[in-house]
């Protein structure tokens, strides 16, 4: 079967296409089997935008994830310094960074899946302009998000060690390359569309990877008891 919005092969008895985007109603299934044949029907206007716009796209995908992960790592990252700082002592701070990085990988499966079951994106796939439709074509139910988010965990990010991680994303980037669909948008039955990315957004995500850069290198030269003393006592007038 093949898509009758851009001519490329659907895997199996998908309802949108893995290229495209493009819903597939039930009289293409049944009538489109051969390719390049194009029945005068008028798509949507959000496919008709991303029509004109690559889908695979790894390298959008990948730096969209890391806008998420960068993200609630500074907000976990104030949250722990206030609510415990000692965590971030010179003593503490390369058993902390291990534990940190681990600790949000773990806690963004579950946070992602709250964000797509509820509004259907999350920061870092809003700001890429990046659609991940569910087989329903709806917004995906909380369980449905979870398991995803569980197969990008483990076979995307490799739960967060640094070189599994790297074999991980290396692997997922060729099979995106190649087959066009990630191992866990086929499993799961999601499609990912992508649209153009407007020049504010692109300087916006520049200047928020910068500064995520320039806030990690400061916080290491710094001394967070210079900042937010650990004796609480000293805080009294």
């Amino acid at each position: 079967m093949f898509c009758t919005q851009c001519g490329k092969e659907i895997i199996g008895d998908a309802k949108f296409c893995g290229h495209c985007g493009a819903p597939l109603e039930a009289t293409d299934q049944k009538t489109l089997q051969e390719p390049n044949v194009v029945l005068s029907t008028t798509s949507p206007m959000p496919i008709q935008a991303t029509a004109s716009v690559a889908q695979i796209r790894p390298w959008v995908r990948y730096w969209a994830r890391m806008f998420d992960l960068y993200l609630i790592s500074i907000v976990s990252g104030i949250v722990i310094s206030i609510l415990y700082p000692d965590a971030l002592s010179e003593q503490n701070s390369n058993q902390f960074d291990q534990l940190f990085g681990l600790a949000v990988f773990f806690a963004w499966m579950f946070i992602e899946s709250l964000f797509l079951s509820t509004t259907g994106t999350t920061p870092g796939k809003w700001l890429f302009k990046i659609r991940l439709i569910p087989p329903s074509g709806e917004t995906p139910d909380y369980s449905t998000a979870f398991s995803r988010s569980f197969k990008v965990w483990w076979l995307g990010l490799g739960i967060g060690f640094p070189l599994v991680s790297f074999i991980t994303l290396l692997v997922s980037y060729n099979k995106l390359s190649k087959n066009g669909i990630t191992r866990w948008d086929r499993d799961s039955g999601f499609t990912v569309a992508h649209e153009r990315i407007g020049p504010l957004r692109v300087i916006f995500a520049i200047a928020f990877f910068v500064s995520f850069l320039l806030l990690a290198a400061i916080g290491s030269t710094i001394d967070i008891e210079q900042i937010i003393p650990a004796d609480t006592t000293s805080w009294q007038v």
